[in-house]
């Protein structure tokens, strides 16, 4: 019994330079070995790299399995939702914690090439159709979803903050309305981010206007834990001291 292999969903590469093929060897074995062993899963966080670099373990516990981190550096909802299936649906989580989406926006900074440079409207109705998608498969599964809002930014060395960050506030609208349609918990990161604009990423929240340092984590650690409290879900809880 200990020779005999479960049956695993791989993606596979997609077959070009993309950030989600960087973990997907360690991904593929790491569900694998869940699988294997019959590890109850009480959470899958996936996104994109403020979801990777979020020491996951040091804020949350599970409540009765473990907590698995599934973000990639880089990643876009398109590549998410590919890899939905391998790396949350087939683990069956109690609770899957989506956050994706500010990667989709770098293609406003090419304007110059228009092979690459797509508009605000097109790029935020590519997010919102992506996790739409993923929130449905999820929730025909039962498994909770707690969709949470694109973070805000104030990045200084682009021009393109402003349209982004207004790109971002739509995007984030139509998504706690796609929370809303699929019986879904909407975590509004952004709302507890923002300076007194409402749209930018405050100030000592992050070193390069993007990527949260530990007060942002913190302050995004308490707004989820205060959403999914206020929502009866108790699958994570946190770290204890």
């Amino acid at each position: 019994m200990d020779l005999v292999r479960p049956s695993v969903t791989r993606p596979g590469m997609f077959g070009q330079e993309v950030a989600a093929d960087s973990r997907r060897s360690v991904f593929d074995a790491h569900n694998e070995a869940l699988l294997a062993q019959g590890i109850p899963i009480d959470a899958v966080f996936i996104g994109d790299s403020i979801t990777d670099m979020w020491a996951l373990n040091a804020f949350f516990e599970g409540t009765s399995g473990l907590i698995a981190n599934r973000g990639i550096g880089g990643d876009s909802t398109p590549f998410v939702r590919r890899r939905f299936h391998a790396d949350v649906l087939q683990l069956q989580p109690r609770i899957v914690v989506i956050e994706i989406g500010v990667n989709n926006t770098w293609d406003l900074d090419t304007p110059w090439d228009r092979s690459v440079y797509r508009p605000p409207d097109e790029i935020e109705d590519e997010i919102v159709g992506d996790v739409d998608a993923m929130v449905v498969s999820a929730r025909e599964r039962g498994i909770v979803v707690a969709l949470c809002s694109i973070l805000p930014t104030d990045i200084p060395f682009v021009g393109t903050t402003g349209v982004r960050n207004e790109l971002i506030l739509r995007a984030n609208n139509r998504l706690r309305d796609v929370a809303a349609r699929h019986a879904a918990n909407y975590v509004d990161y952004h709302a507890n981010l923002t300076a007194e604009d409402g749209v930018t990423l405050r100030a000592g929240l992050a070193e390069d206007g993007l990527h949260p340092h530990v007060v942002g984590y913190r302050i995004m650690a308490r707004t989820l834990l205060e959403a999914l409290s206020g929502a009866g879900i108790t699958f994570i809880k946190p770290r204890s001291a």
